[in-house]
């Protein structure tokens, strides 16, 4: 279970290092700046990799290294594109990811990670990327593998990143613990269980109060439609709300608002082709993702008023369960008929949004769900997609995603296109599209605001189903672009 950390020199990140990897632009590791203060051997053996090395998405190439005292025993290299396009992060937090997953293992002792970076601006999601490729949840007991210390050392052409390790180290642990948190099966993380994880790390920040609508108390505030998806579970659904009001706050409040479906069957629309319902212990991603934006936002003393509402249910079957046909009111005072309790993320989420939005009037609202398979025909594996009413927050979503290495990129907003999907002949509403071929995952997130849009507020929806859960192991994403975009506002 490998513990990260991110250390300021070069003495501390190769003192008592197994393994060296080192990961730059090839033409920096041609160049040599990177490797600039490692031993001879060192230097010498990565020179001669770097030489013959070609960059591809999560390439690298290892060697053994002349046995000396104090020194790494072997090295490997992760030779970066030169150039990215246009739509992905100059951090390199993707590269990162895919190349160094498998670089701790169980007999490789400490790992150290020298980052040669063009920026010092790209340290926070280099190292976020470096996280995303060591999860550390596991249930094996065959042997367990010793915790293993990997080191992180961010360099630049003006030498070693010192600035905000603070800030990059606290990012990199919300990353981990929501990465946990989607990792962890549900008989481990149910709604309960999802509940005391969120209110033990919040415990240890300031200016933050924290509740709870659990069960019938759902319906005693209107929250018929986040009920009616966890009502047949042995755990009861709840809305858990974190108010951080720090007494200096400026501005309106922003609201963030995470799908927490800790497992979803598909309801009495049953996950049953091939494997379809397997990993779906992840569609709690949103909720983790935006819990662990909260805990660096408010742990860093920001000055504004976020409010975290997460929702969470499990969607599963049973005697009381939701069906087909249902007619339900939802907060906002709409109706909806089921059509498909398959579509019971977007339920929960426009639920709790609507009741953080009326009660705390925020002028922003940012939701983040693992909403749709659409999401990853719409934008593929690794990007995010966004759908918001306002141009402008468009832009600082994308920019953000850009600045911490989480991919995203904007898809259709048109109510005019959309809206009509969800006719009902008996409701205002029906709660899936007539048509998946008409932009579904643009359709989806619609459906969200379909049930504030009465609000003067910016509102954006973040699908991530598609990088929050990669090769069955989360990857944390969203904590990093939550992060920015909310300090950019």
């Amino acid at each position: 279970m490998p513990q990260l950390s991110v250390v300021a020199d070069l003495s501390s990140l190769l003192q008592d290092a197994q393994t060296l990897v080192v990961a730059a632009r090839r033409a920096d590791l041609i160049d040599g700046w990177p490797l600039a203060g490692l031993p001879t051997a060192v230097r010498d053996a990565a020179a001669r990799l770097a030489a013959d090395a070609k960059p591809s998405m999560g390439g690298s190439v290892s060697t053994l290294l002349p046995l000396a005292d104090g020194q790494p025993r072997s090295l490997v290299l992760v030779p970066l594109y030169d150039k990215v396009s246009r739509h992905l992060s100059e951090t390199r937090a993707l590269e990162l990811h895919l190349a160094l997953r498998g670089t701790a293992r169980p007999d490789s002792g400490k790992v150290a990670i020298l980052l040669g970076l063009r920026d010092s601006a790209h340290a926070m999601g280099a190292y976020l990327g470096v996280c995303r490729a060591y999860p550390h949840f596991t249930r094996k007991t065959a042997s367990k593998p010793p915790v293993h210390p990997v080191a992180v050392l961010c360099t630049t052409t003006q030498g070693a990143v010192t600035a905000h390790l603070d800030a990059i180290a606290a990012a990199g642990q919300a990353t981990r613990l929501a990465q946990r948190l989607v990792d962890m099966p549900t008989a481990d993380l149910d709604t309960v269980a999802f509940e005391n994880e969120t209110r033990r790390a919040v415990d240890r920040l300031a200016h933050v109060t924290t509740t709870s609508m659990v069960g019938d108390d759902l319906l005693a505030h209107g929250l018929r439609g986040l009920h009616a998806v966890g009502r047949c579970a042995m755990a009861a659904p709840r809305l858990v709300i974190c108010d951080y009001d720090p007494p200096d706050a400026q501005g309106e409040p922003i609201a963030l608002i995470g799908k927490g479906l800790v497992y979803d069957t598909g309801g009495l629309f049953l996950k049953i082709a091939e494997t379809r319902m397997l990993t779906m212990k992840c569609d709690m991603g949103g909720a983790a993702a935006m819990l662990g934006a909260f805990l660096t936002l408010a742990g860093s003393g920001i000055r504004k008023r976020i409010i975290l509402g997460l929702a969470m249910a499990e969607n599963a079957i049973g005697p009381d369960a939701y069906r087909p046909d249902d007619i339900i009111e939802m907060h906002s005072g709409k109706t909806m008929e089921v059509n498909n309790t398959d579509a019971e993320g977007r339920i929960a989420v426009a639920d709790a949004a609507s009741y953080i939005a009326r009660t705390f009037r925020p002028k922003v609202l940012i939701d983040a769900a693992t909403l749709t398979g659409a999401q990853l025909f719409a934008t593929g594996k690794y990007h995010a997609a966004i759908v918001t009413n306002d141009g402008e927050l468009e832009t600082a979503a994308i920019a953000a995603g850009l600045a911490s290495g989480d991919h995203c990129m904007p898809i259709l907003y048109s109510p005019e296109l959309h809206t009509s999907e969800y006719k009902s002949a008996v409701a205002d509403m029906r709660n899936s599209v007539a048509d998946r071929t008409n932009a579904s995952s643009s359709a989806s997130g619609l459906w969200i605001y379909m049930h504030i849009d009465d609000l003067d507020l910016r509102w954006c929806h973040i699908d991530l189903a598609g990088p929050a859960f990669v090769d069955n192991r989360a990857t944390g994403y969203g904590v990093g672009l939550i992060d920015q975009l909310v300090r950019s506002l």
